[in-house]
């Protein structure tokens, strides 16, 4: 069967449809020169002229924030080394200073005897999709509320601290707090009074831990605070009763002040445990001791 002929490309059709194009096009040379660049990569990622950037050599400008240079430098060498293609996503710098989160497909031009002419790099935008994906994530993994971090976050990152800490050999602890009296909030004052509480409580729950404490909300008025690092009881019950008086003062609802209190069930990673599981029934268990106890305390789990 016959080869089907194919036209003579056109080199200024296709120089007009990159610069009509809604991404970016990069031509970059073994010496790192930029042979072409059209207008999307010359205004919206970089925010210097055509002319200037048609000639440049990229490493010697900042057009890359430097935690990434490297990395993107052993791509191009890559590519127009093995000439194979490759894919990157890197961070690209405006000149306004901005940041442009930048996925590239990289593909080398070859000369008759296989070896690498130049590269041609084409471009996406990611900024906003990676942005709304980080958003529905961080929804996906907060309490509505209080905005603490909710259940599905709780599980998964005990899980985590779980496995680091027995693999590293390092501490950690688990507390379980639930609020003594909220439900006569809710029954006598209504649940719009309740959620305002709970709001309260999600901020007094904050400020006093240490800055990688992470604080959920299991559900209802139940509190979960995950403690990488500790590992003494006393550090344990000094910050246990410190909680434990801060949600005990009055609150603010309208027309009225209210009093709660809380109590607090604590356990701590030994090596007895199977996973992450076991130490939230030890914590959990020992938050109920604590409110069969007389409330208003902590407990440490046995």
């Amino acid at each position: 069967m016959d080869r089907v002929a194919h036209p003579e490309w056109d080199a200024d059709f296709f120089r007009n449809t990159f610069e009509l194009l809604d991404m970016a096009v990069l031509v970059i040379n073994h010496e790192f020169e930029v042979l072409y660049a059209n207008q999307y990569v010359c205004d919206r990622i970089m925010g210097v002229p055509q002319h200037i950037v048609i000639g440049m050599s990229l490493p010697k400008h900042q057009t890359v924030p430097d935690e990434d240079m490297q990395r993107v430098i052993d791509h191009t060498v890559r590519v127009l080394e093995r000439g194979i293609p490759e894919r990157i996503e890197n961070w690209a710098l405006h000149k306004d200073g901005s940041r442009r989160l930048m996925y590239w497909s990289t593909v080398p031009k070859l000369n008759a005897d296989g070896s690498v002419a130049y590269l041609l790099a084409a471009g996406m935008d990611v900024t906003e999709q990676r942005q709304e994906k980080h958003m529905l994530e961080n929804l996906a993994h907060r309490d509505v509320l209080t905005e603490l971090h909710n259940r599905s976050y709780f599980e998964k990152r005990l899980t985590e601290d779980f496995s680091r800490a027995r693999h590293e050999r390092t501490a950690l602890a688990l507390f379980y707090v639930d609020l003594d009296g909220f439900k006569p909030v809710n029954d006598q004052y209504g649940h719009e009074t309740g959620d305002r509480v709970l709001c309260q409580v999600a901020l007094r729950l904050r400020n006093g831990l240490r800055q990688n404490d992470i604080v959920c909300r299991i559900g209802g008025d139940e509190f979960a605070v995950i403690l990488p690092g500790m590992a003494l009881r006393k550090d344990a019950g000094k910050l246990a009763e410190d909680m434990i008086a801060r949600l005990s003062c009055p609150y603010d609802a309208v027309g009225c002040s209210l009093q709660l209190g809380a109590s607090v069930g604590i356990a701590f990673l030994s090596g007895n445990m199977q996973d992450s599981q076991d130490l939230v029934r030890r914590a959990d268990a020992a938050m109920y001791q604590a409110k069969h106890s007389g409330k208003g305390r902590y407990m440490f789990a046995e």
